[in-house]
């Protein structure tokens, strides 16, 4: 069943929220800051109790975690103890320690050199990703991230956003991360939840997106320069592009499904409109923003 929410409420920050989420899937919880987004986090995760119901079958192990702020969850003054930790806890065999070890952090592009490095002192960005080592290293069913993108630069959330969409893709693991880094958010997600002082206001898989412009602002956010594209093209051109949030891809497309005058025609557009917002500075979306 995986986790499900009914009338789940919390003093006068969570209200009345009623969801599944999808099992196998990535589901962001989006808003601004101040939304709602962290609380909700704990809420699922067990940290928070609150009125209403949280049925989640899965607990221990099954169910990992990220802090947004990572320091949170450190008690030890290595990298290799942190990790460690919870490997002994759930009883891994001494002998796959390490290579356990190697294995998570790699997984999320930090190196074996770290490993006798007091985690307080690494870089924001290394904290970020060390929390996710720590989480995945026990190989969770669920994953929970609140602010996955927050410390992190352009190169590391890229990685980030594939080493995500693998471990859903080949792994089959439920993801749920709670952002208001709404790029980011559209780039990975499956479906969404759209909060707004912790209520759910909009709800839907990647196509009820284009449909929610309107509420993206209702959540005090902007919308993403490429919602505004495909709905623009859709709209002045009567060109239906599939749903994606990188320009790269929508090139493709324009050179796979669309006839010669009117690709020609789309494409250029694109140029014009991408280079209008550039040079207005029209920014899409919010960045890893603290609060929740």
């Amino acid at each position: 069943m995986g986790i499900k929410l009914s009338n789940l409420s919390y003093q006068n920050k969570i209200k009345n929220i009623n969801y599944q989420f999808p099992d196998g899937q990535i589901t962001s919880v989006i808003a601004s800051s101040g939304g709602g987004k962290t609380i909700l986090s704990y809420l699922l995760a067990g940290i928070l109790n609150g009125e209403g119901k949280v049925e989640n079958s899965w607990t221990g192990r099954e169910l990992g975690y990220v802090f947004q702020r990572p320091e949170e969850s450190f008690i030890f003054n290595t990298v290799r103890e942190e990790i460690a930790f919870g490997l002994k806890k759930y009883n891994y065999r001494l002998d796959v320690l390490d290579k356990r070890i190697e294995e998570s952090l790699k997984m999320v592009g930090l190196s074996k050199k770290i490993w006798d490095c007091n985690p307080f002192h690494l870089s924001s960005g290394e904290k970020k990703l060390l929390s996710l080592a720590i989480t995945l290293s026990l190989n969770p069913k669920v994953i929970i991230i609140d602010e996955p993108t927050i410390y992190l630069d352009n190169q590391n959330g890229e990685r980030l956003l594939r080493l995500l969409k693998k471990i859903k893709n080949n792994y089959h693991k439920t993801i749920i991360i709670f952002t208001s880094d709404i790029n980011f958010a559209f780039n990975i997600s499956d479906n969404f939840l759209l909060l707004k002082n912790g209520e759910v206001i909009g709800q839907g898989d990647k196509k009820e997106l284009l449909n929610s412009s309107d509420r993206i602002k209702k959540a005090g956010m902007e919308v993403p320069q490429i919602i505004n594209f495909i709905n623009n093209v859709k709209k002045k051109k009567n060109v239906d592009l599939d749903l994606t949030f990188d320009i790269k891809e929508l090139m493709k497309l324009s050179l796979i499904h669309i006839s010669e005058p009117t690709r020609l025609d789309v494409i250029w557009y694109s140029v014009l409109f991408f280079k209008k917002k550039i040079g207005g500075g029209g920014g899409g979306g919010g960045g890893g923003g603290g609060g929740g």
